[in-house]
């Protein structure tokens, strides 16, 4: 069974954050991290297309703060928003940067909820 959440026009599938977690996991726990971070980005394409201006603003917002924080490094974040709903989604390693993240993407102006479904992978 599919679950997925219809956000106007778009409909982003549990199963798409699924697989994109998956490959992520596996490609840590299989490869190098740039083998891996390779990979993950292959998994993120796959993620659906932000069809508004601001959502657009939004995630570059966030990606931005997230790569600006010296504690988010070695993590693998992808981000995903519509009309002020943020999802983050991927691979850290420690319970300090999923919280890190989290703040990040709720201290972006137009964020109004983050779901945090990042996965603590330990090495």
């Amino acid at each position: 069974m599919i679950i997925s959440r219809s956000i106007g026009r778009q409909t982003i599938a549990r199963q798409t954050v699924a697989s994109v977690l998956t490959t992520t996991a596996i490609a840590f726990s299989i490869c190098t991290a740039a083998e891996a971070a390779s990979l993950a980005a292959a998994a993120q394409a796959t993620t659906p297309i932000i069809s508004d201006e601001r959502d657009r603003h939004v995630q570059r917002e966030i990606k931005t703060a997230l790569s600006a924080d010296p504690g988010l490094r070695n993590s693998h974040i992808a981000v995903s928003a519509h009309s002020g709903l943020v999802t983050l989604a991927g691979v850290v390693t420690s319970d300090e940067q999923r919280g890190r993240a989290q703040r990040a993407a709720m201290a972006v102006r137009g964020v109004r909820e983050v779901e945090n479904i990042l996965e603590v992978a330990e090495h």
